[in-house]
């Protein structure tokens, strides 16, 4: 009993910390949008894209960690009918976290080909 509960606790920071930083990661892309339109200064843009790169691979990390034991749950739990509740919460978790995953390798390739970009040969 106790070593589901932890597991569902585990399960939950880790979808918790997933969701921040994927919004996080979102805020740094539009204020990056908005900084270009604002014109920010070069080092600070580039700062931003950075700390972006850097949270969009945290973002991914995560994600990939999550997958697993939600994986694993959801294949535990055969039994059950595929739209029984508790299968229908895993199976939108797995597609969140797999959104969140997805939307953090594309965040990390965009930002880190914008600094390559940016700083030539």
């Amino acid at each position: 009993m106790l070593r589901k509960r932890r597991k569902q606790l585990t399960i939950r920071f880790l979808y918790r910390t997933s969701l921040f930083l994927a919004a996080f990661t979102t805020g740094l892309a539009l204020f990056f949008v908005f900084g270009n339109v604002q014109h920010f200064m070069d080092t600070t843009q580039t700062l931003i894209l950075s700390i972006l790169s850097a949270s969009a691979l945290l973002l991914v990390l995560v994600a990939l960690i999550l997958l697993i034991p939600e994986i694993s749950l959801f294949a535990h739990d055969r039994g059950r009918s595929l739209f029984a509740h508790g299968r229908r919460r895993h199976i939108l978790m797995i597609l969140m976290t797999a959104l969140c995953m997805f939307a953090g390798i594309l965040y990390a390739s965009v930002s880190r080909l914008i600094i390559v970009l940016s700083r030539g040969s």
